[in-house]
Formats: structure tokens, sequence, C-alpha cells
């Protein structure tokens, strides 16, 4: 069964009858919220957070967790992260389930991936595909999680937004520090705007930008004069996922209207203005092959941080760029 993100977000007891549910898709922000919000309405489970690698080295971990009963006699309620079809045999016994609740989470599954077919067509079984949001679906976000906040406008909202580059993780954490900052719930724009638009901020997106134009001189200068924090590093994986995503709809429409000054016009949601001639330089290195191959690589480095090096990131990171960036002068 298909349900709609948006949907599960504002009801989650949609989920109710369902005991295995994917959520997959691109929109790591909104899949850590759901994932929040299930922890939440589930608190009573006993919850137990699990890899798909775990499962695949260990045959019986997950059999175990899903079959033995919970020390104090409670549910479970069982994360698999980072899934793929490999575990699409090993899911399929637990679809009639009723005492436990198992989510799977995935970041990208294409058509023909058996572990989506598997969902989308079977029963008691529930699958919530996590697109990109787009200017309206996070205007939304900002006014319910800035709710009762004095202070919010339209132009507020459209600053924020573009300062995320429609990035909702970097969204939520931008909110985060208003809701810090304003504990009086009265919002002053002037100290949000520098709040946002601090020199740490911006010089990520010109490294990031240094990488995908493929400018070596101004790589070097950035990784040379830019502090990579760990703990930020969740933040640069985003935007570089984003900027991934943005270079790929616009090849999309290229190939729909015919016409690059078209296609950057008619391309929803729009390029703001002052980047659009970063994305002129950029969409005349990058095909729908080489940006392929850079969303495999920002997601194996966001596995290996997760479950290996977190306490390398930073250096993991400057990698990466040095990857993108020799990927943004390859020839193929």
């Amino acid at each position: 069964m298909i349900l709609k993100s948006f949907l599960v977000e504002k009801n989650l007891s949609l989920l109710d009858k369902y005991s295995v549910i994917l959520f997959y898709g691109e929109n790591i922000g909104l899949i850590d919220d759901i994932k929040e919000d299930i922890k939440n309405k589930y608190k009573e489970f006993e919850k137990i957070n699990l890899y798909q690698d775990e499962i695949i080295k260990n045959e019986n971990l997950f059999d175990e967790q899903a079959n033995n009963s919970s020390l104090f006699n409670i549910n479970k309620l069982i994360f698999i992260n980072e899934v793929s079809d490999k575990i699409e045999k090993r899911i399929s016994k637990y679809k009639e389930n009723k005492s436990n609740k198992i989510i799977l989470f995935s970041q990208s599954l294409d058509k023909k991936s058996k572990l989506r077919t598997f969902f989308e067509k079977g029963k008691h079984v529930a699958i919530i595909p996590c697109y990109q949001d787009n200017h309206r679906t996070l205007s939304e976000y900002i006014r319910i999680k800035l709710k009762n906040f004095e202070g919010l406008n339209q132009e507020l909202v459209n600053i924020l937004i573009e300062n995320s580059d429609y990035d909702r993780k970097v969204l939520a954490g931008e909110l985060h520090k208003i809701r810090s900052l304003f504990i009086n719930k009265k919002i002053n724009t002037e100290k949000i705007i520098d709040l946002l638009n601090n020199p740490y901020n911006i010089d990520f997106n010109k490294l990031r930008d240094s990488c995908f134009d493929g400018d070596k001189l101004k790589l070097n200068f950035y990784l040379g004069n830019i502090s990579l924090k760990n703990e930020d590093a969740y933040l640069f994986l985003a935007s570089l996922n984003q900027r991934i995503l943005r270079l790929s709809q616009l090849q999309d429409q290229i190939h729909i209207d015919k016409n690059l000054e078209k296609a950057m016009e008619n391309l929803k949601p729009r390029i703001f203005w002052r980047d659009k001639g970063i994305f002129l330089r950029q969409i005349k290195k990058w095909n729908q092959k080489k940006l392929k191959i850079a969303k495999e690589i920002v997601n194996e480095t966001e596995i290996g941080i997760k479950t290996k090096f977190n306490n390398y990131s930073s250096i993991i990171i400057k990698n990466l760029l040095l990857k993108i960036f020799n990927l943004a002068n390859s020839t193929f």
C-alpha cells in the first residue's frame, strides 16, 4: 500500500494497521522528522535500531529480535536502516506480524526494486515515498515549527527557505536556533539574518560550488581557509545532495525544453536569481551519468560516517569534496 508522506506526517495513526513499513527517498530531513514522531507515538514499545549490513552478516540477529519476547513483555519497535533489495526475502515473512512494528528506511529505490515492488503491491504492508520538499511544503513546515511565534511573515519564511537551499534537514537546524534564541517567542528579523548569514555557512557554499565548478584555484583557497567541524558533517552532506538533485532536475528540464535558458525559467522550485550564474556554469560540466556517480559517492560517505568514521568526519568531507572536484573535470 502506497501512502502519501504529507498525510502520514499529519496523521501517524495511518500507520497503526501496518506491521511492516518502508520509508524511502532523498528527503533525509523528512525521514528523520517522521522517525522521531514514530518513536514518540509508540513510546511504550521497546526500541531496537539495526542496519541491514548487521542483519546480513548475522543471519540470526533479525529473527531473534523479531520473534523473541521483550524482557518487559511489551511490543517492539524495530528500525532497520540503509535497506536494499538484499533484505526483501527476510522481511516478507513478517508482513502479518501483529505484536511488533518493523520500519525500514532507504534513501533511494528505483522502480525495478524488488523491495519497493513488494511494499507497493503487498497486503498488510505500507510504503511511503519521501520526495524532496518544495516551497509550499517548507513554508508549511516553518509555520508549524514556529507556531505561536510573533513576527513570522512570508518574507522571513522565504529567507529561511532560500538559506537552507530547500533542504529540510538544514532548515530544521536553523529553526532550532531560532527557538533557542527567541525564548519569549518574539522574532527579531535582523537578528535572524545575522544568525543565518554567518561567514561559516557562506564559506561552505563557496567551497561546495568550487567543487561543482571544477575550479582548482578556488577549491585550494577555500580548503585552506575553512574549518570543517565534525558535528556539521550531515549538514555538509545534505548541501551536496541538494546541489546534485537540483542539477539533475535541471538536466531533465533541459531535455524537455531543449533550451538551457528556458529550462532555467521553467524549473520548479525556481532557481533564486543570484544563483543562476552558478547553475549556468555547473550544468555545462555535469551530465546525468556524472551526477548519479556523485550521488553514490555522497551516499557511501554518509554510511561510512554513520557506521565507522564519525570522529574523522571533517577529513572524510574534504576527501569527498576532492572526489566531486575530480568528477566535475572528468570527460565522460
